[in-house]
């Protein structure tokens, strides 16, 4: 490697934490460092863009005498191009007040997560990236390097297979189990969270305390584990609808490489995982399901390596 190699920089904002890699080569990180949530949709376009901006600030002094090339940040929460206008004007804004004059042109392109992720599970190759978090996207990358999408439409008229959906579900199944319905050891599950041990408790925790119905999909997950019926009905509903979304994904287009990586909160549970990597190789006799070659950080990295004019 040439001494005098520029730096790419690659930062993956998410929910829980962001992260930024630099490096001059893939595979040999010159530093890795981490800030708190980066997901504008939960703590605000100015705060996401501090935190991403306080980030390249970071790598900037780390890295004295070393030139950053570019930098690419995928930002869970900024799917609209607007949105990524509005992150991109505020990074800069603060860089311009926080790091020398030499560094504040940095090239610096701002895109979503499942894009950078999609780059790090494939190395720039073809494949289908199914997200289930708390929302849900699958997102295929073609031979000829085109982009699909399925799902990805939000908790309102989206999302399905998702931490929302089967946490709304199981609560929802819970109320008719409270009404007379079908009896359903969610009822227990819940119970024993300390959450609901009645109908006016789960009246509260859903529509006072406004609770984040994703954090219930781990006792639906739990109860459909365990055998009960109604979870089990629920899990099979929303792998069912998220396997059909995939399959929209190669109707559209077949060529596509076939192989399918699975990525989110809900992918790493080992029965939700499993569930639906069987129901997709059902339905996609000859493709395999793998793990993703890479973290998604190492996605955003490579794709700032592929920034020219910005």
């Amino acid at each position: 490697m040439p001494p005098n190699a520029r730096i790419y920089v690659g930062i993956d904002a998410g929910g829980s934490k962001t992260e930024l890699v630099a490096a001059k080569i893939q595979g040999e990180e010159l530093l890795n460092l981490f800030g708190p949530c980066g997901n504008p949709a939960r703590v605000g376009f100015k705060d996401s863009a501090d935190v991403i901006a306080d980030l390249i600030v970071q790598a900037v002094e780390r890295l004295p005498g070393e030139s950053i090339a570019s930098v690419c940040a995928g930002v869970a929460g900024a799917g609209r191009a607007q949105d990524q206008d509005l992150l991109y004007e505020g990074i800069r804004s603060r860089l311009r007040d926080q790091i020398p004059t030499s560094a504040r042109d940095i090239p610096l392109q701002v895109t979503h997560d499942s894009l950078i992720a999609l780059e790090a599970a494939f190395e720039g190759e073809s494949g289908i990236m199914v997200i289930s978090g708390t929302g849900t996207v699958c997102l295929a990358r073609t031979n000829s390097g085109e982009f699909l999408r399925a799902g990805g439409w939000g908790y309102l008229i989206g999302d399905e297979g998702s931490g929302y959906a089967l946490g709304a579900d199981g609560l929802r199944a819970i109320a008719h189990a409270f009404d007379g319905g079908p009896d359903t050891a969610l009822c227990n599950l819940l119970a024993a969270s300390g959450d609901v041990t009645s109908e006016e408790d789960l009246f509260e925790i859903v529509y006072k305390k406004k609770t984040p119905l994703q954090r219930f999909a781990r006792i639906v997950i739990q109860g459909a584990y365990d055998g009960d019926a109604v979870a089990k009905a629920i899990v099979g509903k929303h792998i069912a609808l998220l396997t059909e979304q995939v399959c929209w994904l190669v109707d559209r287009c077949s060529a596509i490489r076939p192989r399918i990586t699975l990525l989110g909160g809900l992918a790493n549970n080992p029965f939700y995982h499993k569930c639906l990597s069987d129901a997709l190789l059902e339905r996609l006799p000859g493709w395999e399901c793998m793990q993703p070659l890479n973290r998604p950080v190492i996605g955003a990295w490579r794709m700032a390596n592929d920034i020219r004019v910005l």
